[in-house]
């Protein structure tokens, strides 16, 4: 008598599919035709990005997003690449050393430089993106941060930005959630007033870890 209203995730998923099935089957016809087998197709794609960083040296995590990630998949022949803009909302850094008692606080920002980019090749999804982290709003204390430190908003900030590359194994690109992770290196710091070399001595370094999840809005 009445039709069943589709659960929104599956709705999501639906929209997800018709969309790059659609896509697909425009990227044949072109290839079909020799006087537009050059062009690409674009597919326009919005995710909602969350996630987490663990630096290597205090084992601390940081919890990123939810962030956007707006941008298109491209097909342009047998290739399929990605290319998008990606925007995160500050966090902050709680940081935990001499067994607890010294208490660090701080406002982090990871703006990216420039779009990020990918390739899928033999199912899996390889992106690459730069990005300046930003530390400001810093507070110490015995057994909880209380005392400001001085830094320059704006300023404070990597020598050089993190390179990131990340890495969705076995891909599924009509999934509703994408997981993707790295490894990355946290450069030092510059114009932290007081704060350069602390930093540096606290989280730049080798073999930090990234995960995200990439959730479609489709």
């Amino acid at each position: 008598m009445f039709g069943r209203t589709r659960p929104k995730t599956a709705r999501r998923r639906l929209g997800t599919v018709v969309a790059l099935t659609s896509a697909i089957a425009v990227a044949g016809s072109l290839a079909a035709s020799p006087a537009l087998a050059d062009d690409p197709v674009e597919i326009p794609v919005s995710y909602t990005v969350t996630g987490k960083t663990t630096v290597k040296k205090t084992g601390g995590t940081l919890d990123l997003g939810p962030g956007q990630l707006n941008g298109a998949l491209v097909i342009d022949g047998d290739n399929v690449g990605i290319r998008g803009d990606l925007s995160l909302p500050p966090s902050t850094a709680n940081i935990s050393l001499v067994s607890g008692v010294f208490k660090i606080k701080a406002r982090v920002r990871i703006q990216p430089t420039g779009p990020v980019t990918g390739t899928l090749a033999n199912g899996d999804l390889t992106t690459h993106s730069q990005a300046n982290m930003l530390i400001d709003n810093i507070v110490v204390g015995l057994f909880y941060p209380v005392i400001p430190l001085p830094t320059v908003p704006n300023a404070c900030k990597t020598v050089k930005p993190l390179d990131l590359t990340l890495v969705s194994k076995n891909v599924d690109l009509f999934a509703e959630t994408i997981p993707s992770s790295g490894t990355f290196v946290i450069p030092e710091f510059k114009d932290c007033f007081i704060n350069d070399l602390a930093l540096g001595a606290l989280i730049s370094g080798p073999g930090n870890t990234i995960n995200l999840n990439l959730k479609s809005n489709v």
